[in-house]
């Protein structure tokens, strides 16, 4: 790869604040309550409330003298409205229309330009989520994978974590850039593991709808040799390492059970908007990390743990399972070493090597082929598979 596409690369444009036109959780139900609840999704101020058992999303100003509506009050119960603490100026929900200037009686004109801008809102999975731009929504599950989306099938166990970073950072970080051998290796899930060096083989490659791409890591190298230094890994480690030669977990190859039953190709999957799906051979389990922008610092990454519905008994088995080890191993222990690194990265210039071949090619697809509001002519290419300096 020559030296300008490397560049080209590295400044493909994706938006400091977020991919735009799409669905995201912005909160977990049961955090609104029977008061309004200020949210800030993709840099935009967000007042939720909840009236007769519906959820309504607005911008949290008032378009009289910009007070925020998430200090008001549904005052009429049953309306769908909301209004503005200050003067009473009331919204509706649905809508975001004036419908009410309660300190100047009902008389008093209700110019249309006075309309707030409300979002489209659905509940699914524990979580409220809102389609956040310049569009009309799409339907809500074309932006899900189908293990969330549908929940008659799969069920979920889900938190969430805030970072104190850019959204592409943490995007970055879930993007197979082949980290977690090195990164994660003291982890309660990877401590009795060989150090696995998916790096001399990774190749990635289109999802048939179009959403995203998947990821292939074959010929790891367990034990390596570097001059002047010696082994890697170093020999307080080697030892407990050869436990399990095989090392950590298969890829969903034509072997595996997932692509025989389900026709699952990917164990790594990026989609967009900002969706890491990683997954088990058996084609049970799927991991979903959705990075959702809050501010150009602030970033939740959504966990959802997502297992196949096989009966009440299984369900129950990996219920536990979650509680007892992988809440605690992998949701908090394992990700926070995710999260210690990455709030520190100074963005800058970078020299992309071998272990970034996801990565990239996850940057190029994701900047040509995010939904617009306008249609453009948008590309499925993938950038080439080997990044070398």
């Amino acid at each position: 790869m020559n030296k300008p596409f490397k560049e080209k690369v590295q400044q493909v444009d994706i938006p400091a604040l977020g991919l735009r036109n799409y669905w995201y959780p912005a909160i977990a139900r049961w955090r609104l309550g029977s008061r309004p609840k200020a949210v800030t999704l993709l840099g935009e101020k967000i007042v939720l409330f909840r009236d007769d058992g519906k959820v309504y999303a607005l911008a949290d100003r008032c378009s009289h003298r910009g007070a925020p509506l998430s200090m008001g009050k549904c005052l009429y119960r049953g309306s769908g409205t909301l209004s503005c603490p200050y003067h009473g100026w009331t919204f509706d929900g649905g809508t975001g229309k004036l419908v009410a200037k309660l300190m100047e009686g009902g008389e008093s004109p209700l110019p249309a330009r006075a309309a707030v801008k409300s979002y489209p809102i659905h509940e699914h999975a524990g979580f409220i989520w809102l389609f956040v731009g310049d569009m009309n929504p799409v339907p809500f599950p074309t932006d899900l994978p189908e293990c969330i989306a549908d929940d008659s099938k799969w069920f979920s166990i889900s938190n969430w974590r805030t970072y104190k970073c850019n959204w592409r950072l943490v995007m970055d970080n879930l993007a197979h850039d082949q980290h977690a051998p090195f990164l994660h290796r003291e982890s309660p899930e990877l401590l009795f593991q060989p150090i696995f060096k998916h790096a001399t083989r990774n190749s990635t490659e289109l999802l048939e709808d179009g959403t995203g791409i998947g990821h292939h890591a074959t010929h790891g190298v367990h034990v390596t040799h570097y001059e002047g230094l010696g082994p890697f890994p170093p020999p307080q480690e080697a030892w407990y390492r050869k436990l399990k030669p095989s090392g950590r977990g298969k890829d969903m190859d034509s072997t595996s059970a997932a692509n025989a039953k389900f026709g699952l190709k990917f164990r790594h999957m990026n989609m967009l908007p900002s969706i890491a799906l990683i997954g088990r051979p058996s084609g049970n389990f799927f991991t979903c990390r959705l990075v959702t922008p809050i501010d150009e610092e602030t970033t939740i990454l959504y966990n959802f743990n997502l297992f196949r519905r096989r009966g009440s008994i299984i369900a129950l088995l990996n219920s536990l399972k979650w509680v007892f080890w992988s809440s605690w191993a992998h949701d908090w222990l394992f990700s926070d070493q995710d999260k210690v690194v990455v709030e520190r990265i100074r963005p800058g210039p970078e020299l992309l090597s071998k272990t970034d071949v996801g990565l990239t090619a996850w940057r190029w697809f994701m900047a040509r082929n995010a939904r617009r509001a306008e249609p453009e002519a948008l590309s499925s290419e993938v950038v080439p598979q080997i990044v070398e300096h």
